[in-house]
């Protein structure tokens, strides 16, 4: 049985995650109300975009996206392009 990247343990120790070899990495963070998510685009050249409920990016070859959270939660996120390229962040009021 398969497990979705966004089904794994959060990483504690950053907020941002890159796109390599067609997966986000690390797949899952968290991070506290009131910061901002960073998505870096680094992927030989290969699009990808970040698609979550109610916030998107552009597609991307280069280049990164920002994404502030406010309100704590689990926020699944994917790429559109690629099927199971897909993460989450977990919004919490400790890290």
């Amino acid at each position: 049985l398969l497990r979705s990247p966004a089904a794994a343990h959060p990483c504690l120790a950053t907020d941002a995650t890159t796109s390599r070899s067609g997966a986000f990495d690390p797949p899952v963070i968290q991070i506290t109300p009131g910061r901002t998510g960073t998505w870096s685009f680094n992927d030989d050249a290969r699009a990808h975009n970040v698609v979550a409920d109610g916030w998107s990016s552009e597609v991307f070859t280069s280049s990164s996206y920002h994404h502030a959270f406010t309100e704590p939660g689990s926020y699944a996120y994917r790429c559109t392009l690629h099927m199971g390229m897909d993460g989450r962040v977990d919004v919490a009021t400790t890290r």
